[in-house]
């Protein structure tokens, strides 16, 4: 009884919050269900919905535990797996069976059917959070239901008053929940680390549990990190025997460069301005054909997409600093100034990086909702991004130290981002894009400029840091 209590007290250590807040919504759906009528379908619909979205990410937060869980070493413990099953059924007991025959006892329609329909979400919960391909099958459902509400709201009625959609929802959670099991269950050699500051986009660097080891990938995920590990390695060899042939202040900062943002070479870069392009139309083209909006929007977006970088160099330095060591001993510069100069020398290249991958988002946006108005999103984009790129990069290199505050920066500095964005499309329909863009770009660059210089002296000042950063 031990174990399993301590299992089932996993989520609560991992997610206090968000542990404590999906028992809360089970028991205000027990509530509900127990002290309302059976006749009266509003408040019955409002518990259904209650332990709907907690069955969902209830486990959801249970897959994201057993990823971190279920490692090599774990299964030398006795009866691992025969606690893990007693743990499900305990979980699958609360979340389904409970909430399953109390509406069956209240007589509320259609319990069965909920019943199912509770644990095919919990299933598909569980599953998501450990094959990914799950959750693109998902989305892909959904995006499908958004491009035809007509048809999926008839198919759903069908198989409401079909007699086969309890058994098939059944077998259907049997299925998903198998394929979601299978690959934790599965003894096998733990995924090569990434590192800190690859780029988030390419969704390896977020893909770790919760206890910060790298999460395992379906073949999709490890064919794509190949690809992008070949860029990052024929960059770093190019980059090298250009070195040994001729070397140099320029070319030793491209070398460092090469190792520190392995994915942010030419090559990788095209591939994922394709990789986002080909994503990003495919949901236009699929979902958001029907919907009319702002196509000022796009450019906003594309900043949100172009300044995600920045808050994973502030971790991932922090994160490699004992590493960093390595690097200050190779390159042996005279002075701790020239070694905190040559990383920023470095690092800088990421503001020309924003800057085109704003634009080119912008220019796709552009082309899928047909806007009104192209080169006055362009220029808005293209000009509060530099400023912007240059501010995020400062304030990430010299901000706190602490998790809760670097979340604050990051806030502050992407909602002001998107407000100057705004604020500068207005101005360049108000004055006209040579005066208003002349106006925006004197302001946006002079505050970028202004921030970048005041945050490069102060990391100039600072002698360089090699202990493992704090928790938190």
């Amino acid at each position: 009884m031990k174990a399993l209590w301590q299992l089932w007290r996993l989520p609560f250590r991992q997610m206090a919050v968000g542990a404590v807040l999906l028992q809360l919504a089970w028991l205000a759906g027990a509530v509900l269900l127990g002290c309302v009528p059976a006749t009266d379908a509003s408040l019955a619909g409002v518990a259904a919905m209650l332990f709907a979205f907690g069955a969902w990410f209830w486990f959801t937060l249970l897959g994201m535990c057993l990823r971190g869980l279920c490692r090599p070493e774990s299964f030398l413990l006795p009866g691992f797996r025969q606690r893990l099953a007693r743990m499900g059924a305990l979980q699958v007991a609360q979340w389904v069976l409970l909430p399953t025959l109390a509406a069956l006892v209240l007589g509320v329609p259609h319990a069965l059917l909920g019943g199912a329909g509770l644990l095919l979400l919990a299933a598909i919960g569980l599953a998501a959070s450990s094959a990914r391909y799950i959750s693109l099958v998902v989305w892909g459902v959904f995006m499908l239901a958004g491009w035809q509400p007509g048809l999926a709201g008839a198919a759903v009625k069908v198989l409401i008053a079909s007699a086969w959609a309890v058994p098939l929802a059944l077998l259907l959670a049997v299925l998903v929940a198998s394929l979601g099991l299978r690959p934790l269950l599965r003894i096998e050699d733990r995924e090569t680390d990434s590192s800190p500051l690859e780029n988030a986009q390419l969704g390896r660097a977020r893909a770790r549990n919760l206890d910060g080891t790298p999460a395992r990938r379906g073949k999709l995920g490890q064919r794509t990190g190949a690809i992008f590990d070949g860029t990052s390695q024929r960059a770093m060899e190019q980059a090298l025997a250009r070195y040994r042939a001729k070397p140099g202040w320029h070319l030793r900062t491209v070398l460092v460069r090469r190792l520190l943002l392995p994915h942010d070479n030419p090559q990788a870069i095209a591939l994922r301005l394709l990789m986002v392009a080909a994503i990003v139309t495919f949901y236009v083209v699929a979902v958001m054909h029907r919907q009319r909006f702002n196509a000022a929007v796009v450019g906003a977006y594309a900043i949100l997409l172009g300044l995600a970088r920045f808050p994973q160099l502030g971790r991932g330095m922090r994160q490699m600093r004992p590493n960093l060591a390595d690097l200050y001993l190779t390159l042996a510069p005279p002075t701790r100034t020239d070694y905190q100069q040559t990383l920023l020398d470095a690092l800088v290249v990421l503001v020309p990086i924003t800057v085109l991958s704003t634009v080119a988002y912008t220019g796709l946006g552009i082309v899928l909702t047909h806007a009104a108005e192209p080169a006055r999103m362009l220029l808005a984009g293209a000009i509060v991004s530099v400023g912007a790129s240059l501010t995020a990069l400062a304030v990430h290199l010299v901000g706190p130290e602490s998790g809760f505050g670097r979340g604050v920066v990051d806030v502050v500095v992407t909602v002001g981002a998107m407000a100057v964005y705004w604020g500068g499309y207005w101005l360049l329909g108000a004055l006209g894009l040579t005066i208003g863009g002349g106006l925006l770009l004197l302001v946006t660059l002079g505050f970028g400029l202004g921030v970048w210089s005041s945050a490069r002296r102060e990391y100039l000042r600072r002698p360089p840091c090699f202990d493992a950063p704090l928790a938190g």
